[in-house]
C-alpha cells in the first residue's frame, strides 16, 4: 500500500498545511524557539506554492 493510499487526507492542501504548521510550531515551542504562528503559516504556504508551481502533483482538486 502506498503512502497516499493509506493517508488520503494528506492530499488536501488545507489539511496538509495545517498539519505542517502545527507540527513545526509545537516542535519549535518545545525547543524554546519563539516564532509566531503567522510566520510559520507564511513559510509553509510559500513552500507548498513552490511545489505546485514546479509541477509536483500531490494535491487533489
Amino acid at each position: 500500500m502506498k503512502f497516499y493510499e493509506k493517508y488520503p487526507k494528506l492530499k488536501e492542501k488545507s489539511f496538509l498545511s495545517k498539519v505542517l504548521t502545527d507540527t513545526v510550531f509545537s516542535t519549535m515551542s518545545l525547543e524554546d524557539q519563539q516564532v509566531s504562528k503567522t510566520k510559520i503559516v507564511k513559510i509553509v504556504n510559500g513552500i507548498l506554492k513552490d511545489k505546485e508551481l514546479k509541477g509536483d502533483q500531490f494535491f487533489t482538486n
